[in-house]
């Protein structure tokens, strides 16, 4: 049974004082928010801690993720698979292996090195363009179970990748983090433990510029989408002008019809006021005699 909890769950979670480890962490975002602040934070706070970072990115080139993911000062170092500059291998002539191959392949030769590491996947709906969605389900699922492999963040649009894919890769995952457009921006969290406990949270925060996580906070009940109102089951109009718009025929009542909907004395109504009757007429077949039912069966 799931607990729902109001501890700030993602300040645990992005401040690597999660016990134990999430092997798989799975981020998404929408195209209304971009999830990468929280990304930048949580691969920040990796580095701090000395972990070695092998990032896989199909979005974005690695010098301009390397502006805000800066190693220079850190114990931990990243070191960048390039996916994103010549996926297809339209200037080199063949395509990049790190989006081809199975990423247990792709990966193997560093996280076999000694050292924990972790592995990062930006974006999996870029990587979906090259491999058979079983192949990297199985990819991941691998990687996750590396005896070198710290953690795997999966980042990821959840209104991009196709549901049966979202679904599985969620299965998986052992901590799933799913932004949403508010006001601060929220996220809801959803922890599962290895003993089989579930933790869920929707959690309020903000990002500062050198990607640190504050104001940490459970999410207000009032807290809605920018521009939706919050709570509009209030309303006590049965015929919103929302809807009104989108048919092209009338759903209002006028007066006059309404008050001839009033007036009007249904068949129920009148039956209850005249008293139940129930009105029989015998066969001729029937057999009255009730001192033997069963004489005119021949027995």
């Amino acid at each position: 049974m799931a607990a729902v909890v109001s501890r700030t769950v993602l300040d645990r979670l992005v401040s690597l004082r999660e016990s134990p480890m999430l092997r798989l962490l799975l981020l998404t975002d929408t195209v209304e928010v971009c999830g990468r602040g929280l990304l930048y934070c949580l691969l920040c706070a990796h580095l701090r801690a000395g972990t070695h970072i092998l990032y896989l990115t199909t979005s974005l080139h690695p010098a301009e993720l390397h502006q805000h993911i800066k190693d220079d000062d850190t114990a931990g170092k990243i070191e960048f698979y390039d996916g994103a500059t010549d996926p297809c291998g339209w200037d080199s002539g063949e395509p990049a292996e790190c989006v081809t191959k199975p990423l247990p392949e792709v990966m193997k030769s560093r996280c076999r090195t000694g050292g924990k590491v972790v592995v990062v996947v930006d974006r999996l709906e870029h990587l979906m363009l090259h491999q058979d969605s079983g192949q990297l389900v199985r990819g991941l699922h691998t990687l996750a179970h590396e005896g070198e492999v710290e953690q795997v963040v999966v980042y990821c649009g959840r209104d991009v990748v196709c549901e049966d894919m979202l679904e599985a890769v969620t299965h998986l995952a052992s901590g799933v983090l799913h932004l949403h457009h508010t006001q601060p921006c929220s996220c809801v969290i959803l922890v599962r433990k290895p003993s089989g406990k579930v933790i869920k949270a929707q959690e309020e925060f903000s990002l500062t510029p050198d990607f640190r996580v504050q104001g940490v906070r459970p999410t207000q009940k009032n807290t809605g989408q920018v521009g939706v109102p919050a709570d509009t089951s209030a309303s006590s109009d049965p015929t919103p002008e929302s809807l009104l718009a989108a048919t092209t025929f009338s759903l209002s009542l006028t007066d006059e019809q309404r008050r001839a909907k009033n007036e009007l004395l249904l068949p129920h109504t009148r039956v209850q006021g005249e008293g139940g009757q129930i009105l029989y007429t015998p066969d001729q077949e029937d057999d009255w005699d009730e001192d033997d039912p069963d004489d005119d069966l021949d027995i």
